[in-house]
């Protein structure tokens, strides 16, 4: 009796750490459909937001103002601690400094349910200069909607 009732806690112990539905690794990642054609829309509201210096319509993309949002620089630059939670300086950089349009190229979009991942060469030009870097994104599908949970970016100067 003790046996068996050991055998049955050790079979319920092992399958109660299994993922909560069975289902094959994909042989590709990439969005399509209807999460595809939101975060692209999420994407063109992002450089629309920039562009035009709308900081509210821009915060409306974030999960939240405290995400990981930090040039990489920034983010390994300083001694210790976490130094990723640098959306300050970005709002301040972006909404407050000098005008500039941004634009997106090479994009690249993999999803899994409600998690994807977005990277993506950006290109800023402004009277003064342009520059460029490589942006990676994660986001969340929460409620329907995608949100920029975490941000990353490098930045070069164009010739």
């Amino acid at each position: 009796m003790n046996r068996c009732l050991f055998v049955m806690l050790t079979l319920i112990a092992a399958t109660s750490s299994a993922p909560v539905c069975a289902a094959p690794i994909p042989n590709s990642f990439v969005a399509t459909g209807v999460d595809k054609a939101a975060i692209d829309a999420l994407l063109a509201i992002y450089t629309k937001a920039v562009s035009t210096k709308n900081q509210q319509l821009f915060e409306t993309l974030l999960l939240s103002k405290t995400i990981p949002f930090s040039s990489v620089s920034d983010a390994i630059g300083a001694p210790g601690g976490d130094h990723t939670r640098n959306y300050e300086a970005f709002r301040k950089d972006v909404f407050e400094g000098a005008a500039f349009t941004q634009r997106f190229r090479d994009v690249h979009i993999q999803q899994d349910g409600a998690l994807a991942t977005v990277s993506l060469v950006f290109i800023n030009t402004s009277t003064a200069s342009s520059d460029w870097g490589w942006k990676t994104m994660q986001l969340l599908r929460i409620d329907g909607r995608w949100k920029i949970a975490s941000e990353f970016y490098t930045g070069h100067a164009l010739p």
